[in-house]
């Protein structure tokens, strides 16, 4: 079968996808009704989500039990979100975004499932594993093979599915990767309807973010691996790096900066070990710039998050630089990330797996920046480095995986450092308002005399 129809394909003796899998064509409705109850659906995150099948999937609760949607970050609310789905399709989300936090405030849907990036495929293929795949995908190329774009489902998920939705997106750039592709063939209901992609506000960095970028920037030398978080910080990183040498990108995230340093020449992957000459990542968000800029890119390659976010393929390059956010952090060294206090804000996502990626990286290095205080809702300033986490807050990275920690006030490397050392470095990073009383603290629980 599949020569058949790789040789129409090839030979263009019929490139008409649509006239060649007429049979596997539906409306968004037709696929929505495809669900029964007790199935578990995988799909991605953003613009890998088919919005539309799932919108008329809640035209569907009145005769569904039990169905759970495994997926994360949204970027299109969905009714599915209302308390009317729950017990009925229920949604698992693995990071929040905006619209999840909204919907969230009102007794949204929305269950929150604690796993790393790494472990998504696992974790989820060994308790309750799905059997719909379902995900937005580009028109399939002249060998018949759709690409997921700019988020990742494995292949291993899809092999177990018993049926297959795609929703083809002809706005969908055309990413080449590994387990992240798949023939026409193993898909069972095609959805033509292409939909604008989201890509979200340009991030424009702010004098605090240039500090600690300055401070980051210079621990990054040239041949270095990089991976960059989403935001303000990431751009006035990359903004530092365009200057060095032979850079490489192994990242969980494919961020704007990193088409301007591809573009500049700052990053040629020369110097990887692991998939030299080529950009790695498990998703891409950006703007429409960027998502050309992924089209057909022979010097891309998108992966699964299960081997992207593997600390043990990532340690497998030299000089792995990892630069991610925080939340919060106490004296000892611990990060939250994901919560404030114990409301859940985003995700545990892959911080973790990055920075004991690069923790097992020859030369590697990994960075935790954020600013030192915050304004509350009054307008007070708040430290976010204290004596403990506040209570409730996740613990994202532990404090013994820890290298360096950044701030507007400096750079500490706390890697196999002592809670006094530890505890006085961070003191030193945080807002010049709050160190006596974090000095004050620390002393009272017996971190130093």
């Amino acid at each position: 079968m599949h020569t058949q129809i790789d040789n129409i394909f090839t030979k263009g003796l019929l490139m008409n996808w649509r006239e060649i899998y007429q049979d596997k064509l539906c409306s968004p409705k037709d696929a929505a009704m495809q669900i029964t109850s007790g199935d578990v659906i995988a799909t991605g995150m953003v613009n890998s989500v088919p919005y539309a099948v799932l919108d008329c999937l809640f035209d569907e609760i009145d005769r569904l039990h039990d169905v759970r949607i495994d997926m994360g970050f949204c970027s299109q609310a969905m009714r599915l979100h209302l308390p009317a789905a729950r017990g009925k399709v229920n949604i698992r989300s693995l990071f929040l975004g905006p619209i999840e936090r909204a919907f969230l405030k009102r007794d949204a849907n929305i269950e929150i499932q604690l796993l790393h990036l790494s472990a998504t495929t696992a974790d989820r293929a060994q308790v309750h594993p799905a059997n719909i795949a379902m995900m937005a995908g580009t028109p399939p190329n002249a060998e018949g093979q759709i690409s997921f774009g700019l988020c990742p489902l494995d292949s291993r998920i899809i092999a177990q599915a018993e049926k297959v939705i795609i929703q083809v997106n002809e706005n969908m750039p055309f990413v080449y990767g590994e387990d992240v592709v798949l023939h026409m063939d193993q898909v069972t209901h095609l959805v033509d309807l292409t939909a604008p992609l989201y890509s979200p506000p340009a991030f424009v960095a702010d004098e605090i973010d240039h500090q600690i970028a300055a401070y980051i920037a210079e621990q990054i030398p040239n041949g270095a691996c990089i991976q960059l978080g989403i935001g303000g910080l990431a751009t006035a990183v990359g903004h530092l790096l365009r200057d060095k040498k032979d850079l490489g990108i192994h990242t969980e995230m494919f961020v704007e900066p990193m088409v301007d340093l591809m573009e500049c020449g700052a990053v040629n992957n020369s110097r990887k070990q692991l998939l030299a000459g080529l950009s790695v990542f498990g998703f891409a968000l950006g703007s429409e710039r960027m998502y050309d800029f992924l089209n057909e890119n022979s010097r891309v390659l998108s992966r699964s998050f299960a081997w992207v976010n593997d600390p043990f393929v990532i340690g497998q390059n030299d000089h792995v630089v990892s630069v991610n956010g925080a939340l919060a952090i106490d004296l000892t060294g611990q990060v939250c990330a994901e919560s404030i206090g114990s409301r859940q804000y985003s995700g545990t996502g892959g911080q973790l797996d990055f920075v004991r990626g690069a923790n097992r990286s020859n030369g590697g290095k990994s960075f935790i920046a954020m600013p030192s205080a915050r304004a509350d809702k009054e307008g007070n300033l708040v430290s976010k480095i204290s004596l403990s986490l506040p209570l409730g807050s996740a613990v994202t990275t532990p404090r013994a995986d820890i290298d360096y920690i950044v701030t507007e006030y400096g750079i500490a490397r706390l890697k196999n450092e002592t809670i006094e050392s530890r505890a006085k470095s961070l003191i030193s990073l945080s807002h010049p308002a709050f160190r006596d009383e974090l000095t004050f603290d620390a002393k009272k629980a017996g971190f130093f005399l």
